[in-house]
Order: structure tokens, then C-alpha cells, then sequence
């Protein structure tokens, strides 16, 4: 990293990534709880990175456990981070009653194994935030934005983006359904969102397909 690229990325984790982490988090509540707190919950970030986010999410839901995993585990991190191998989550059938997947699937080499692991360790549901795609101009906009945001933790972005259609077969090949879904979402601050477009974004809640309606709250 060159002398000068110190700053930038100070400035964008001020400027950018601390209000982008705020939101996603309280859309990741609201997607998992509809708002309210989920009392003694537990948690699994699955390419939890500093833990940040997790550690919010805990607080939001009043959770009083969480866990993360990584394929790389950065040092001093927010909250116990384990190392994991990009796919197979080190952890026995609902383990955890939220897993979050926090923009991790357009990273991840198989996204479907991935998600399908994260459906089989959570008792109620994944917390989903990723990517729309709407064409090549948007994917664009989307790789440029991977690439400024994950630069600092030299954190590799494929550049694969899904469209809403390509993303209900993924949910329903790894066996599971959208129980609710927020979009657009805002996660970035004028002017950054004029460019990064709230439509480009979304929060979900995934549940098993097999499982029976239920109030994400109740435990």
C-alpha cells in the first residue's frame, strides 16, 4: 500500500464504512426481528471480518452470544472470530438462531454450499444484505464499489452479481425461501448514494423452506 493510500482509507472508513456498517446493521435487525429485540439470541457472522457488525447486530437484537468465522481472521477483532474454509461452517444443526451473511455470498467461490450451510446452523433465520444486479452498467458500479471498500483487507471481489430472479433460484437450490425482504435500502450518504444507487442494495430474512410461517421474534 502506497504512503498516500493511508488516508484515503481512514477517510473512507470515517466518511463511508462507519455509517454503511450502522445501516446494515439496524436492516439486518429489523430484518430478523421486524424491529424488535430478540431476547438471549445467539449469533454467527460468517465473513465477520473485524466483528464490527456483528457486535452491533448483537446489541440491536439484545442477542448474548456471537461468533464469528473467516477465512482470514484480522487481529483484534470486535468479537471471537474463528477461521473457517470459505464453505463448511465448523458447527453442529441450528446452532445459532441468526446466521448473518453480510454482503459474503457475491464474494464466496460456491455461494450455494455456503448458504445452504448457513440455513442448516440456524434455528430461525439467515440475515441476508448483498447485491442487484440490473445489467452490466449496474454490475459495474457494483465491482468498483467491492473494489474501493475491500481494498484495505485485500479482500478478492469476483464481480458476480446476481439479478432478483437469479437470487430466488439460489435461496430455493440451497433449500430455503424469503420470509421478508427490504429494498431498495440506503446504506450510503449523499453524494456517495447517487452513484452507489439504494437499488443496488437489499436486507433479507431466509428461512428453511420446510419451515412453517412463523414471527422471526417469537422464541
Amino acid at each position: 500500500m502506497s504512503a498516500s493510500a493511508g488516508p484515503f482509507f481512514d477517510w473512507h472508513a470515517r466518511r463511508i464504512s462507519a455509517p454503511r456498517a450502522t445501516r446494515i446493521a439496524e436492516a439486518l435487525a429489523r430484518a430478523v426481528a421486524a424491529g424488535g429485540r430478540v431476547s438471549d439470541a445467539s449469533l454467527l457472522d460468517v465473513g465477520a471480518g473485524d466483528g464490527v457488525l456483528a457486535r452491533e447486530i448483537a446489541r440491536l437484537l439484545g442477542a448474548t452470544r456471537v461468533l464469528g468465522v473467516d477465512v482470514l481472521v484480522r487481529p483484534s477483532p470486535a468479537i471471537e472470530i474463528a477461521h473457517y474454509d470459505g464453505v463448511t461452517l465448523p458447527f453442529p444443526d441450528q446452532a445459532f438462531d441468526v446466521v448473518i451473511l453480510s454482503d459474503v455470498l457475491h464474494h464466496a467461490a460456491s455461494p450455494e454450499p455456503l448458504l445452504r450451510e448457513a440455513l442448516r446452523v440456524c434455528r430461525r433465520a439467515v440475515a441476508l444484505k448483498d447485491h442487484l444486479s440490473f445489467g452490466r452498467v449496474s454490475s459495474a458500479i457494483l465491482l468498483a464499489m467491492d473494489l474501493v471498500g475491500n481494498a484495505a483487507a485485500s479482500v478478492p471481489s469476483p464481480g458476480v452479481y446476481l439479478t432478483a430472479l437469479e437470487w430466488c433460484g439460489l435461496v430455493d437450490r440451497a433449500g430455503g425461501r424469503f420470509a421478508n425482504i427490504e429494498w431498495p435500502l440506503r446504506i450510503h450518504d449523499a453524494p456517495f448514494r447517487w452513484i452507489t444507487r439504494d437499488e443496488h442494495h437489499f436486507a433479507a430474512a431466509i428461512v428453511r423452506r420446510d419451515a412453517p410461517p412463523e414471527d422471526l421474534r417469537t422464541p
